[in-house]
């Protein structure tokens, strides 16, 4: 148990400049009506209408009611102190994204280009999600474990918006590196209720996918394969400062080099894999068939964690300047006179 303060919504803490700007306002009210008396009556008629106790009072009166708005300013921020320690289950399925950041991913043969596409359909995917952990990898001639496991998925979706093609520094495409860097990422335990899902155009120069994805089967492991991308291809474009196409990549002899989608090489490491292909292409994005694989074992129980919550401590500032205010109220401005 750790006890320390904490404020739910520090931008209400701003708010504490009013306190002494209204405490100002008091003072500056007490002066004018010291001078308007003083410009009607003499100072002993002074003394006799302005009592000492009832300055006082008066004082004591705007002090109350300063300290009572800073006291609500206070209970807006919702400070929270201490915690407490709650036992949550998690039902769902683990999913790592692997994205291809190679250059190939820069064609625009779907708009606006194949990175672009790669990218919406697993925010779109994310943000149906209930429960279900998520990862990213992202691959090119190497690949790594860009976003670690995680249910926060607004930190997912950080990750996710700053991918681009200079992540990986190795050039190429190594779907096989993306499998075993996504086996890594779901650690020590068994694969049961673990899914991979691929995005690339399916260029794969390095090799040994098929073999990948099926040691990757055979631990228990689902690699589902979303290809982005069209078959008949576009040349690559390189990309200016301003995000402008300046040209295209060309080969030692010249000629363009034109990027394919490599759907019969997709559909076979997706089958080796035990998942499912999909194509992202042409506008479509296969979300619902690919939820659906997904969460083919929604339901069950993979998981349990503590999870440290805090304590809403704003109702002790509200109810002392409730109490504040409640006295300014009762508190008479003018000494009382018996009749």
């Amino acid at each position: 148990m750790q006890d320390y303060l904490r404020w739910a919504e520090p931008d209400m803490l701003k708010l504490l400049w009013l306190v002494p700007l209204v405490a100002a306002l008091f003072v500056h009210a007490a002066r004018m009506r010291r001078r308007t008396l003083e410009r009607m009556a003499t100072p002993a008629a002074i003394d006799r209408i302005a009592a000492a106790r009832i300055r006082r009072r008066r004082r004591l009166r705007a002090a109350l009611m300063t300290v009572a708005l800073g006291l609500l300013v206070l209970a807006s921020a919702r400070p929270q102190f201490g915690t407490k320690m709650e036992r949550v289950q998690r039902s769902g399925v683990d999913v790592m994204f692997a994205l291809d950041t190679s250059q190939s991913m820069l064609a625009r043969d779907v708009a606006p280009d194949r990175l672009s596409v790669a990218k919406e359909t697993v925010s779109a995917l994310v943000t149906r999600m209930q429960g279900d952990r998520v990862g990213i990898v992202a691959f090119a001639g190497d690949a790594f474990l860009y976003c670690p496991l995680t249910i926060d998925y607004g930190a997912a979706q950080m990750f996710l918006d700053a991918m681009d093609t200079q992540v990986v520094g190795d050039p190429g495409t190594g779907i096989a590196s993306a499998i075993d860097a996504a086996r890594n990422g779901f650690g020590a335990a068994e694969h049961k209720y673990h899914h991979l899902v691929i995005l690339t155009d399916g260029e794969d120069h390095e090799g040994g996918a098929l073999d990948a994805a099926r040691k990757a089967a055979e631990e228990g492991l689902t690699v589902h394969v979303v290809g982005v991308g069209k078959p008949e291809g576009e040349p690559i474009p390189i990309i200016g400062p301003d995000g402008r196409v300046t040209g295209h990549k060309r080969g030692p002899d010249g000629e363009l080099i034109v990027s394919r989608l490599e759907e019969g090489a997709l559909k076979q490491i997706a089958e080796a894999g035990g998942g499912m292909y999909s194509e992202a292409s042409g506008g479509g994005i296969p979300v619902e068939r690919i939820l659906g694989a997904l969460q083919s074992e929604e339901g069950r129980v993979v998981g349990t964690w503590q999870f440290e919550g805090y304590q809403e401590r704003y109702q002790i500032p509200l109810a002392a300047a409730i109490v504040l205010t409640a006295l300014v109220a009762i508190l008479p401005d003018e000494r009382r006179r018996r009749s």
